[in-house]
């Protein structure tokens, strides 16, 4: 996965470079190092991405860095697409209320694309990787299609603005949205309602009738040593494995050769 990744980036950094020099050969002559400078910024954004997403592709995660690396990849190439025009895009590229239009629609579709895949990752990993329910299972696996589905229907229009996108289409988004957030809380609610496992109380001791809990429990000794030396006795540490002094079990009587209090 890691090597497909390492590959995958490094073609997408070649492309970058070889389709921003054929524009910038190609293209109109608008705003020409402008264009080149933000090629080279878009490169640069899709490599730190790209090393950020492989520190975590560890443990359950494996997955994640050849998916983020697509996805990476998909908005350099809408970024090239914003920068320097072409298909379906708009033609006055030169103008500066086209710039920023194209430059605020992309910054859209990297919110969307990217917000999917936290969502994927985190969601995913609760109710997916780690459920207890087969249920729970189906419905958060179906959950993520659906919210992948919303990602593709709602950032290809600002990705393509000059297609007549039929109004259908937002009906569609719209009905995929609302079974998304059912589909999404399911396995929530689900999870709210499974049985929870009890928790035991922690082990201790008793010691001259007093219990003391598993995390005070180390300093047992200490406090029969301070219980005897205010009756005026001597307190002798435990040999071997034997209990100490003063040491009774919950249930039985006390351990033989414990100390009696005096009068």
């Amino acid at each position: 996965m890691r090597t497909l990744s390492l590959w995958l980036a490094i073609g997408v950094l070649v492309a970058a470079a070889v389709l921003g020099s054929i524009f910038i050969i190609l293209g109109d002559q608008a705003e020409i190092a402008g264009r080149a400078w933000l090629t080279l910024l878009l490169a640069a954004a899709f490599a730190g991405a790209v090393v950020l997403d492989a520190g975590m592709a560890q443990g359950p995660n494996r997955w994640y860095l050849p998916v983020s690396t697509g996805v990476n990849a998909l908005l350099v190439l809408v970024g090239l697409l914003k920068t320097w025009g072409g298909f379906f895009q708009p033609e006055d590229t030169g103008s500066g209320v086209v710039w920023s239009a194209q430059l605020f629609l992309f910054v859209w579709i990297v919110i969307l694309l990217r917000a999917a895949l936290i969502v994927t990752q985190t969601y995913g990993r609760r109710f997916v990787a780690h459920a207890t329910s087969q249920a729970t299972k189906v419905f958060a696996a179906m959950a993520l299609v659906f919210i992948w589905v919303i990602a593709v229907l709602l950032a290809l229009p600002p990705a393509l603005p000059e297609v007549q996108w039929p109004d259908v289409w937002w009906r569609i988004a719209g009905a995929a949205t609302l079974v998304t957030a059912v589909l999404f809380l399911i396995p929530v609610i689900v999870f709210a309602f499974e049985p929870k496992k009890p928790t035991s109380p922690s082990p201790g001791v008793f010691v001259r009738g007093q219990y003391i809990g598993a995390a005070s429990a180390h300093l047992a000794p200490v406090a029969a040593a301070q219980g005897g030396a205010a009756r005026g006795q001597e307190w002798a540490p435990p040999v071997g494995d034997e209990p100490f002094a003063g040491a009774v079990d919950a249930d039985g009587p006390e351990v033989e050769g414990a100390t009696a209090p005096s009068a």
